[in-house]
């Protein structure tokens, strides 16, 4: 026997379709809110046809129709409603509805229309059987790569950072300075109005501005004495390098880094490598590396020279301000100039 369960807030029409049904020789079980039906639902499991108000209290019956999709329950749901509103019944619909009736309630149409349900009950129920399973078996494909997608993005931050030691064992700079490179890029590219997504992209990738280095042999990368002239010229190979190991990686923080290897000794007067660009040609996260890199170089100890004092940086910058570097990254930087101390002498907080 068809079992069918009525959900109407309105006593008086719960009762009357109530009787009607049972004198058409269904099983009837009824309920006065979407919340009482969910109940049901979950000790019941062999209701085949739900009759389902829309606008009723607590929980409303496009939620519940939501519900007992979710809940994989094979019943057929038919919509009892007043509205014509096609939005309201393109929700339903989007919900899980299979049927609808209007209200007031034709009772020949509303019985003429469950013989039909109930001849084609056994399609109905595997219809819904089958797209439970397909939804199930998609939401667990769906689990799977949001956890692939996370276990990539960590992936992707490993490789960075993978990539920074590379760096850092194969030239003379210390993980201090791929940090400090990292963070003053990116409180002048937060200074100089950055999108956030831009600033935290370049605080990534400027640490790899120098990867390129690992393709120049140890005996130029570390000479303790000034280089030679054809030394020099290999040393330069360097940004290409850095580019080339990058630029083919599906990682968008890898892409930014590698525009910023190939770039960032260019100069704002045209005398720089490997393009000689000149002025805005420059890409403005290159820029703002070029001065950070040179500030942390100047103030570094290196095989070839001893370290310098931050003032003597500052002041070194801003006598080659528009003329290797760009002017307005130069004129954010002396601004920041205390906080930068900070940073480095560890003595204030940086906010």
């Amino acid at each position: 026997m068809v079992r069918v369960m009525i959900v109407e807030d309105e006593i008086e029409i719960r009762e009357l379709l109530t009787k009607m049904l049972k004198y058409e020789g269904y099983q009837v079980v009824s309920a006065e809110d979407g919340k009482e039906a969910l109940g049901i639902l979950e000790k019941e499991k062999d209701i085949d046809i739900i009759l389902m108000d829309i606008n009723m209290p607590q929980v409303d019956g496009i939620t519940a129709t939501k519900m007992i999709r979710v809940m994989g329950y094979p019943a057929v749901v038919v919509i009892l409603t007043a509205y014509g509103d096609k939005e309201i019944m393109e929700e339903a619909a989007n919900a899980g509805a299979d049927d609808f009736i209007t209200k007031p309630i034709d009772l020949l149409l509303l019985s003429a229309r469950l013989q039909f349900l109930k001849k084609n009950l056994p399609f109905h129920k595997f219809r819904l059987s089958l797209t439970t399973q397909i939804f199930s078996q998609l939401s667990m494909q769906l689990d799977e790569i949001e956890k692939l997608i996370e276990e990539n993005n960590q992936l992707t931050f490993e490789l960075v950072e993978t990539l920074y030691k590379i760096v850092e064992f194969r030239d003379y700079e210390t993980h201090e300075h791929t940090l400090r490179v990292g963070w003053i890029s990116g409180r002048l590219a937060e200074e100089l109005g950055l999108q956030p997504s831009e600033v935290t992209m370049i605080q990534f990738a400027a640490p790899l501005h120098d990867i390129g280095k690992i393709g120049i042999n140890d005996s130029i990368l570390l000479k303790p004495n000034k280089l030679t002239h054809d030394e020099f010229e290999i040393v330069k190979k360097h940004t290409v390098i850095g580019y080339e190991i990058l630029k083919t990686s599906s990682s968008s923080i890898l892409n930014y880094a590698a525009n910023i290897a190939l770039y960032h000794h260019e100069k704002w007067d045209g005398t720089g490598y490997p393009n000689g660009l000149k002025g805005e040609e420059i890409p403005l996260p290159a820029a703002i590396v070029s001065v950070t890199d040179s500030l942390d170089a100047i103030v570094s100890k290196r095989p070839y020279k001893e370290p310098r004092s931050l003032n003597e940086a500052f002041d070194e910058i801003e006598s080659l301000r528009g003329l290797w570097y760009n002017p307005h990254v130069v004129d954010t930087l002396l601004k920041m100039r205390d906080e930068v101390r900070c940073y480095y002498l560890k003595s204030c907080k940086i906010l």
